[in-house]
């Protein structure tokens, strides 16, 4: 507890991202929320994106996977106990996870090379980031000789000098993102209104805090639960092809979960 408050204190004492901090609320020591509104030309429904900020240094990332099991955010939140839960990556339509998937430093799914962004979390080595998000296009990788404990590949959506990583394409969904800002710290962000991924990545691309950004899967496998001591929230997704109406959340094969270190 001692080591956590002398973290806290010090993430205090440096300097804040850009944008208005006003608009972040704080849900508990290095775990902010906010909202922000993403307009949109191709899309339908709200603006609103819903935007959750996490330090690496207070609180751990744990992949949840336990195949043939399949389960909504809200269920996972439910047995795993996490204060967050949202869904990770992309997968086919045979629930096979497309891409390299590490949990507990167990390979499930080996690296694909179509996909260049990369979640890394709980390294085995000392001096490394706690969490973090890796271009395959600029940094090299072994999946062999990985020293992160929990890893997961999707799309890169958006890159650290600001460039689309997407296709233009009329395809509006609800969009559910993870990546990291300038300072280090993972950011899940999803959408409540229908966006293009070009649409959400030139939105994206003016807000000089953020950094690297991936696409998980969208429409109804797009989820976010966050239950705190003070605070709690639950959004999912409808399938991209039917109207706005209050469907079930669809069950996941993979979710990210966070907890307190």
């Amino acid at each position: 507890m001692r080591l956590r408050l002398l973290i806290f204190i010090f993430l205090l004492s440096c300097p804040l991202p850009a944008g208005a901090e006003e608009d972040w609320r704080l849900l508990s020591p290095g775990l902010h929320f906010r909202r922000l509104e993403a307009p949109t030309a191709s899309g339908s429904g709200s603006p609103a994106l819903w935007v959750l900020r996490i330090a690496p240094q207070l609180y751990r990332f744990q992949i949840l996977h336990t195949p043939p099991r399949r389960n909504a955010a809200a269920v996972w939140q439910k047995e795993s106990r996490a204060i967050m839960v949202c869904n990770l990556g992309q997968y086919d339509e045979n629930f096979n996870y497309l891409g390299l998937l590490v949990k507990d430093g167990h390979i499930s799914s080996r690296l694909s090379g179509k996909q260049q962004g990369l979640f890394l979390a709980e390294p085995s080595e000392p001096g490394l980031p706690q969490a973090r998000i890796l271009d395959l296009r600029y940094s090299a990788f072994n999946e062999d000789h990985n020293p992160y404990t929990q890893a997961a590949q999707s799309i890169m959506l958006l890159d650290r000098y600001g460039q689309i990583r997407v296709r233009q394409s009329a395809r509006a969904a609800h969009r559910s993102l993870l990546g990291q800002d300038r300072q280090g710290n993972i950011i899940v962000i999803v959408s409540e209104g229908r966006h293009t991924l070009w649409e959400l990545a030139g939105f994206l691309s003016t807000l000089p805090w953020l950094g690297e950004i991936m696409c998980m899967d969208g429409g109804s496998e797009a989820q976010l639960v966050i239950a705190t001591e003070n605070y709690n929230f639950s959004w999912h997704g409808v399938p991209q092809s039917l109207p706005d109406l209050p469907w079930p959340a669809a069950r996941l094969p993979v979710a990210l979960a966070v907890y307190p270190r």
